[in-house]
C-alpha cells in the first residue's frame, strides 16, 4: 500500500511538473505571437519552418506557412524568406518550399535555403548562427510558435511569431501532445 501511494504521488508530481513547464513556456512566448493584422514596423526576413511534404507538394500545414510568408512579402513586411527543413536524398522539404514560393511569385533572389533544419531546434540554431542581428518573423502554427519563440529567446534573437493556422488539421490532437513533450525536452536541453 505504501509503495502504491509513493507511485501515485510521484505520478502526480510528474504531471504537475510537465504542465507547469509547458505553462511557463507558453506564458513566456505568448506576447511575441501575432496575427498579421497586429504587426507593426518592418522586419528583415521571415523564417518558414518545414513540416512535411506529400508527393512532392507541401503538406497542408506547410502550405499555410508558405502562404503566410507570401502574404508578408507582398505586404512589404519582409524582403527575404528563409525556408528551413529536412533535405535528404529523396526527400527535400526545402526544394518543395522553394518551388512553391517561386510559383507564388517570390523571386529566387529573396529565398534563402537552410537545408539543415531537421528539427525546430536546429532551424533556430542555424538562424542564430547566421543571422543573429536580424529582426525575424517566424512562421508556424500557433501551438508550435510557443516553443519556437522560447528557443529563439534562448538564442537572443529578435523574433516575432506569426501564426499560420488557417484551417483545422487532421491529427491535431496528436501534434498537441507531441508538442507538450517537445517543450519539456527543449526546456531541459
Amino acid at each position: 500500500m505504501k509503495l502504491l501511494k509513493i507511485a501515485i504521488i510521484s505520478f502526480l508530481v510528474l504531471i504537475v511538473l510537465v504542465f507547469s513547464l509547458n505553462f511557463y513556456i507558453i506564458i513566456k512566448s505568448s506576447k511575441s505571437i501575432h496575427d498579421i493584422s497586429n504587426l507593426k514596423g518592418s522586419y528583415d526576413m521571415a523564417l518558414v519552418l518545414g513540416c512535411g511534404i506529400r508527393n512532392g507538394e507541401p503538406s497542408l500545414m506547410l502550405k499555410d506557412r508558405l502562404d503566410k510568408a507570401v502574404e508578408l512579402y507582398e505586404k512589404g513586411y519582409i524582403s527575404d524568406i528563409i525556408v528551413s527543413g529536412t533535405h535528404k536524398d529523396n526527400y527535400s522539404e526545402v526544394d518543395v518550399m522553394v518551388k512553391y514560393l517561386k510559383e507564388k511569385g517570390i523571386p529566387e533572389s529573396s529565398i534563402i535555403r537552410d537545408d539543415n533544419g531537421n528539427s525546430t531546434r536546429e532551424s533556430i540554431n542555424n538562424f542564430a548562427k547566421n543571422y543573429k542581428k536580424k529582426k525575424v518573423l517566424i512562421i508556424s502554427q500557433k501551438y508550435h510558435l510557443y516553443r519556437t519563440l522560447y528557443l529563439a529567446s534562448n538564442n537572443n534573437l529578435k523574433a516575432t511569431g506569426v501564426y499560420a493556422s488557417l484551417t483545422h488539421y487532421r491529427g491535431q490532437a496528436f501534434r498537441e501532445v507531441r508538442e507538450i513533450l517537445a517543450r519539456l525536452k527543449d526546456f531541459f536541453i
